[in-house]
């Protein structure tokens, strides 16, 4: 369906624990990683189509998820999830052209291919 579309877009949603692996978070980093490889791969795969892959990393968000694995966090000093929204609407855009490349939303910047 993606190759279908004239604008198909693929939207991945990373993490610093990639490349930052921490003790006993070996499974969520290796998924990260792991995931990461996967959606660049695919993205060398659609280089000549109108599909674009992409990653973004919200970093630390105020969610169950991040509650849960950091219980001593004051979750009101991390961005809610609505804050982070825009970023995967402009990701998702038609006129969005980046292939392969990483969003940190920490840094405010994109790391490419």
């Amino acid at each position: 369906m993606l190759r279908l579309s004239a604008a198909g877009r693929a939207l991945f949603i990373t993490s610093g624990a990639a490349q930052n692996c921490r003790a006993y978070w070996g499974p969520y980093s290796v998924t990260k990683a792991a995931l990461e490889a996967l959606v660049k791969t695919y993205a060398r795969e659609i280089e000549e189509t109108a599909v674009r892959a992409n990653l973004l990393n919200p970093g630390p968000v105020r969610t169950a998820m991040r509650a849960q694995a950091m219980p001593g966090e004051d979750p009101a000093t991390l961005p809610a999830p609505e804050e982070i929204a825009p970023n995967f609407v402009t990701m998702t855009r038609p006129g969005f052209a980046y292939n392969g490349a990483t969003y940190d939303h920490v840094a405010g910047r994109f790391q490419e291919l």
